[in-house]
């Protein structure tokens, strides 16, 4: 049963965080991963003169826009070369310890990267005042 619950969770987490192109070959340029739950930050800088934000929020964001995109991707990359690697055991028979291993190794790398957008919107929570918060929020679901 457990092993069951793993394998539906494993699935489940696949499903929601990646959307392959029905024509994938086994390139990387090929895969694509599936939407974000939210991304906030675009709208953020789209907004950012119109936000008022004071020098405090402005050194914030500045800080996290150098840092936080560079580790997202290479969690991406990351994440698209697990995918790779699983595709091509599925495909050549690997034994199915070694799919296990893999599809666990590609749902936590997925699962960073979701805890990476939750924390986006954490700090935005914290940075930005409610008014602000909400206006890039507003933003956000217009786009939608």
């Amino acid at each position: 049963m457990k092993l069951r619950h793993i394998t539906m969770s494993t699935l489940l987490a696949l499903g929601v965080a990646f959307s392959p192109l029905a024509s994938a070959g086994n390139s990387a340029e090929k895969i694509e991963l599936g939407t974000p739950v939210v991304a906030l930050m675009p709208h953020v800088k789209e907004l950012r003169a119109d936000l008022g934000l004071n020098k405090e929020q402005n050194a914030l964001l500045d800080q996290w826009i150098a840092n936080a995109p560079a580790k997202r991707k290479e969690l991406e990359t990351e994440a698209v070369a697990l995918h790779l690697e699983l595709r091509e055991a599925l495909l050549n028979g690997e034994s199915r310890i070694k799919r296990e291993e893999l599809k666990k190794a590609l749902a936590e790398k997925t699962t960073r990267i979701v805890e990476m957008r939750s924390l986006c919107v954490r700090m935005l929570r914290k940075t930005l005042n409610k008014e602000q918060f909400e206006k890039v929020v507003a933003s956000y679901r217009a786009g939608q």
